[in-house]
This record gives C-alpha cells, sequence and structure tokens, in this order.
C-alpha cells in the first residue's frame, strides 16, 4: 500500500493544457498524427489541411492527446479535422470536451454564431447531440452537426 502511494505522490496526474495555434505554428510531428489518426487514413491532403488551418491542441504534458483543425468562414468556425487520443488518466469524452469548449469559445470570441462539425470530424454523432450539437442533412450536399449560439 505505501510503495503504491509513494508512485502516486512521485508521479502526479498532469494537467490538460489546451492551445490554440495558427497555421504559422510549428505543425505537429508524424508520428503524433499517427498516433492521433490511428485507423484512420493520413493521406496527403489531410496533412495539409492539418498544417494549413488553425488547431486546438489539448496536451497532457508535452504529448498532444487531442486536436481539431477549423477555419473561419462568414459567421460560422467550421471544423474540418478532429482527432482524440485517449490516456490512462483521460477518457475521450473529457479530451472531446476539451476540444469543443475552446472551439465555442474561440468562435464566440472571433463573433461566429455557430460551431460546423464537418463529416471527417464527426467521431460519435450521439455523444455530439448530448453535448447540444444537432444533425443537420441537407440532401445532395450531405450533412454535418452544428451548435448555434445566439
Amino acid at each position: 500500500m505505501r510503495a503504491a502511494q509513494r508512485i502516486l505522490d512521485e508521479d502526479p496526474v498532469t494537467p490538460l493544457a489546451v492551445r490554440v495555434v495558427g497555421p504559422d505554428s510549428p505543425s505537429i510531428g508524424p508520428a503524433e498524427l499517427r498516433r492521433l489518426f490511428l485507423g484512420r487514413s493520413l493521406s496527403r491532403a489531410r496533412r495539409e489541411r492539418l498544417a494549413t488551418a488553425r488547431r486546438v491542441l489539448v496536451l497532457s504534458g508535452q504529448h498532444v492527446i487531442g486536436l481539431a483543425a477549423f477555419d473561419r468562414c462568414d459567421d460560422e468556425l467550421r471544423v474540418c479535422e478532429l482527432a482524440v487520443e485517449p490516456t490512462l488518466c483521460f477518457s475521450a469524452q473529457d479530451i472531446l470536451r476539451q476540444l469543443l469548449d475552446a472551439l465555442e469559445l474561440a468562435c464566440l470570441a472571433g463573433g461566429a454564431r455557430r460551431v460546423v462539425l464537418l463529416p471527417a470530424a464527426v467521431v460519435a454523432a450521439s455523444t455530439l447531440e448530448r453535448l447540444g450539437y444537432e444533425t443537420v442533412a441537407e440532401g445532395c450536399a450531405g450533412g454535418w452537426l452544428e451548435k448555434r449560439f445566439a
């Protein structure tokens, strides 16, 4: 019991840090991208989109465990990529919540009126709907999730 407590005391849980970075900031390394997008294709188009878009990063220590890439278009923030990597200390839901809170804050601070999650960014529609996002289906234009602000 004392050994376990000593380990906990020596290695406290690193709190999550959230950063919003622009396209001029250093890009995320290939190893981290592969880890974040595990099981999903990392095409050249996706890598270029990630390199040129504004990004919200969720970090645990020096490790990126959450990423959202977005652009501002008229009165909306369009999220084109979303990736999370659960850890022993933080669930996917915890990380996703941090990403969405930062995106919503950026949306409001920039004077936009809605956050739009494009299909490539949708990880689980039911989880997102519980967080206030609504599904929009536009026939041949496809669908997305969005959250509107007054």
